[in-house]
């Protein structure tokens, strides 16, 4: 295996390289601050024909990119794959843990709640939650907690967000 190093000058030609190469390229980014290295990371995240575990360090790649150009592409595409019944929960778990970094709207909180609430896979639904968590401050994001501390997998921990929030809100 080759020891694959890139900087923000020289990218990696993705589509040459195998997949170790690919999963270790993917893992050497630092930041994306190129708009075409974002989009090729992207296509790699949405990519079903790519080995799972290249797809999720992608993922992972595309959550240090926070003020992303295309992160309005980012979002609609971690939702087009976390509503996606066939796809890998692996790497629906790494998007949604995406997502829980990645400035969010209201869309993403209710994304989340719809994970939450349907049958998924419970470290998706885990992922989902810490979207939750992590985007307290969003449109919707508190009474999506709030109407999840009856839910018998995640209701404690609803709770606990909560009232950690409501001690740092009244000093």
């Amino acid at each position: 295996m080759s020891d694959v190093n890139y900087s923000n000058f020289e990218q990696p030609d993705f589509d040459a390289l195998s997949e170790e190469e690919k999963r270790q390229a993917l893992r050497n980014l630092t930041e994306l601050t190129d708009h075409h290295l974002k989009q090729q990371v992207l296509a790699i995240g949405m990519n079903s024909q790519e080995e799972d575990l290249v797809r999720i360090e992608a993922w992972r790649a595309l959550g240090i990119a926070s003020s992303s150009d295309p992160l309005d592409e980012v979002l609609h595409a971690a939702a087009q794959l976390v509503r996606d019944p066939d796809e890998d929960e692996d790497v629906q778990n790494y998007a949604l843990q995406t997502l829980a970094l990645l400035p969010i709207t209201e869309a993403e909180i209710q994304l989340a709640l719809e994970v939450l609430q349907g049958n998924a896979y419970i470290l998706v639904k885990g992922a989902a939650f810490a979207v939750l968590a992590a985007h307290q401050h969003v449109s919707g994001a508190r009474s999506a907690l709030e109407s999840l501390q009856s839910d018998a997998d995640f209701g404690s921990s609803a709770k606990r967000v909560l009232q950690s929030n409501q001690g740092s809100d009244n000093p």
